[in-house]
């Protein structure tokens, strides 16, 4: 069972979206086994083998799936691929996370794997083309980031029930996911960096400084001892998306969470310091720890939070009260006097806060004109949007712009 309210289409959709935003794995749920026809990973399978060796052995292994597990699926063809089947009471479904590669294919990659499955020349340029167009990823990391969201949100997941499935031409091998000699020390690495994690969520949630937790948690990982810059911000990707499904379990709105989230993407990606990407993990905590101090609905009726979830999903709307009660199914006088009740603000003037905070956004972290913001944020009369910003935020949009970019 889930534990949060999200249903299960929506927990899909939130784990396709962070795998595909922190590592460009694609993630396909497949009910049924008729359905692996037009699965990628098996369509290149029968280019290679052009028998249903492949499909029965996928199917087989499949058969084998233990619920609530996640399966790691290293190929013969040196790709891997991530298998998580539901318990019944979620879904029938089976998640298909990849396939991706560990390393960069380089010629000698690709000789290597011609020679190793005795495969025929002439497939060089197919089996190049498929393998420069996968995600390259660290298993270990995608592996870290599924636990993190499981556990999260599915009551009784248990994170050591982790198994591999070795796929070789004669038959599967199924067995426990063995690390050999490293196996105590991931147990306890994942111990020790699982309450470092723990640490930062609880430290951010309360108000309390996060430093000494953070530079435990940077220390454990190396996430920013890389000499390469992709790797630094790929790590960063990764906490910042642990952040995202932190927060999302509690009564913020998810919204502002998903906005958050992605500005935080967009400033990792175009930074090109390494020093200013170090300063990341540490305004990271304390932005998302102003999120919650901020804009924690929890001390609002369940009315009031309705109607601040739909003005924030629908800034760019004709937004008035009628508009909102009808759309929540309340009365408009009542919502009314609810709302000014519990915020000490009118919906109109807390509507107009909100469009001005979102713009005020938008001039920082955008090269969009100052109509278009206005256009975005639900006012097209630029001349009341130049008005309305001034008298918020004591400057024009023009001037606050210029600010926030000195």
């Amino acid at each position: 069972m889930l534990k949060t309210n999200f249903n299960y289409e929506d927990f899909y959709n939130l784990i396709s979206s962070i795998l595909n935003s922190s590592f460009n794995i694609s993630t396909t749920k497949i009910g049924a086994a008729s359905e692996f026809n037009n699965y990628l990973n098996l369509e290149f399978r029968k280019i290679i083998w052009n028998n249903d060796d492949a499909n029965n052995y996928m199917i087989d292994g499949l058969c084998q799936m233990k619920k609530n597990a996640l399966c790691v699926l290293h190929s013969v063809m040196e790709f891997t691929t991530i298998v998580f089947s539901f318990s019944r009471e979620i879904s029938n479904d089976t998640l298909f996370i990849g396939p991706f590669l560990e390393n960069e294919p380089s010629d000698e990659f690709i000789n290597n794997l011609l020679k190793k499955n005795n495969l025929d020349e002439n497939l060089r340029k197919t089996i190049a083309t498929y393998y420069n167009s996968l995600p390259i990823a660290n298993s270990n990391q995608v592996i870290l980031t599924l636990h993190t969201l499981l556990e999260s949100f599915i009551i009784n997941y248990d994170s050591s029930s982790i198994y591999y499935v070795d796929f070789s031409k004669e038959k599967i091998k199924l067995s426990d996911y063995n690390y050999e000699k490293e196996s105590e020390f991931y147990i306890e690495y994942h111990k020790q960096y699982k309450s470092y994690l723990d640490n930062i969520f609880k430290y951010v949630k309360i108000g309390k400084d996060g430093t000494d937790v953070l530079n435990d948690y940077m220390e454990l990982t190396g996430m920013l001892k890389s000499n390469s810059i992709d790797k630094i911000k790929n790590n960063l990707y990764i906490l910042n998306t642990q952040f995202e499904s932190e927060l999302l379990k509690e009564p913020i709105s998810p919204v502002q969470v998903r906005e958050l989230y992605l500005k935080i993407q967009l400033e990792i990606e175009n930074e090109t310091s390494k020093t200013k990407l170090s300063k990341i993990p540490f305004k990271m905590f304390r932005r998302y720890g102003n999120l919650i101090s901020n804009y924690n609905l929890q001390d609002y009726s369940y009315t009031v939070r309705y109607a601040i979830e739909y003005i924030n999903f629908n800034l760019q709307s004709n937004l008035s009260l009628s508009t909102i009660s009808e759309s929540i199914g309340k009365n408009s006088s009542f919502l009314s006097n609810q709302f000014k009740k519990e915020t000490g603000k009118t919906i109109t003037k807390y509507i107009q806060e909100k469009r001005i905070e979102e713009a005020a956004n938008m001039l920082t972290h955008t090269d969009l004109t100052i109509q278009e913001i206005s256009h975005l944020v639900g006012i097209d009369d630029l001349s009341w949007f130049s008005k309305l910003f001034k008298s918020i935020t004591n400057m024009s949009p023009t001037k606050y712009r210029t600010y926030a970019h000195k």
